[in-house]
């Protein structure tokens, strides 16, 4: 499972949305205060990110384990991608709407904000190590079958 660099890939990015979880999320100017993840989705209005974390979370995962079928992979991976855009706009419009939001001005997104698109980068190249992996034994089996010419067809007829 993990000889391939796609499952490097992978781990590496289920680790980035896993530990969302657990480090901060926001930050307020002149206050130690400080408010994690699951902490925001206390908020209002933040449910919409603990919804998309969780998906994004569990995608990755499953994504990373089924290394056996490699076409489910690859739609895992694509879904996972626009999922995680998404997630990453929706971080960005909270960003921008902050001062009208229940934060206030003063709050600050820390660096794991920019996590998901992080995910999004490892996710589609993990994606492109997959499709190559399967264009390589589809071109295998192709070859082994001998349906091109094989010259063991030749000479028997």
């Amino acid at each position: 499972m993990f000889f391939r660099i796609q499952s490097l890939f992978l781990t590496i990015a289920a680790g980035l949305l896993v530990s969302m979880f657990f480090v901060p999320m926001i930050r307020f100017v002149g206050e130690d205060t400080v408010i994690h993840f699951v902490e925001v989705a206390a908020f209002k209005g933040f449910t919409l990110t603990t919804i998309f974390q969780l998906v994004c979370a569990v995608l990755s995962i499953v994504a990373l384990v089924s290394f056996k079928n490699r076409i489910r992979q690859i739609r895992l991976c694509n879904l996972n991608t626009i999922i995680l855009i998404a997630y990453q706009i929706v971080i960005a419009v909270y960003f921008f709407r902050r001062s009208s939001n229940v934060l206030g001005e003063d709050a600050l997104f820390t660096v794991p904000c920019i996590f998901p698109v992080c995910a999004a980068i490892l996710t589609f190249i993990a994606m492109r190590y997959v499709a190559r992996d399967e264009a390589i034994v589809i071109a295998s089996t192709r070859l082994r079958s001998g349906k091109r010419g094989h010259r063991s067809d030749r000479t028997s007829r």
